[in-house]
């Protein structure tokens, strides 16, 4: 069946991405992604640049970013693959995961 070999396809080729610091990466890919006190990990569905420089530009005040990605099915989460058209608002590509923590093996810098 063509069409879902297309859908598994797609799902494995989904990523979402997270925003750090050159610092915290470093304890990131030590440690692996925690959750914030509410038990949330906060990423993004795209890794277009206009959308991550936005996103930074209002967490981070201008220092250096990584970006770090992750497949959301090794998370039990299965998403529609969305175009980079940049139709929406930037904050509609943010995503709240509830999680206390992504391994360090699921997670590569972009």
């Amino acid at each position: 069946m063509p069409a879902l070999d297309d859908h598994i396809d797609d799902l494995l080729d989904t990523y979402f991405y997270h925003v750090t610091t050159p610092e915290r990466w470093e304890q990131i890919r030590k440690e692996g992604l925690r959750s914030d006190k509410n038990g949330i990990i906060t990423a993004l569905t795209t890794n277009h640049p206009v959308i991550v420089n936005h996103y930074a530009s209002q967490r981070f005040d201008g220092t250096d970013i990584v970006v770090i990605r992750f497949n959301p099915c090794n998370l039990g989460i299965y998403p529609e693959k969305q175009p980079d058209d940049l139709s929406l608002q930037a904050d509609n590509y943010i995503i709240e995961i509830r999680t206390n923590l992504i391994g360090p093996l699921l997670l590569e810098k972009d």
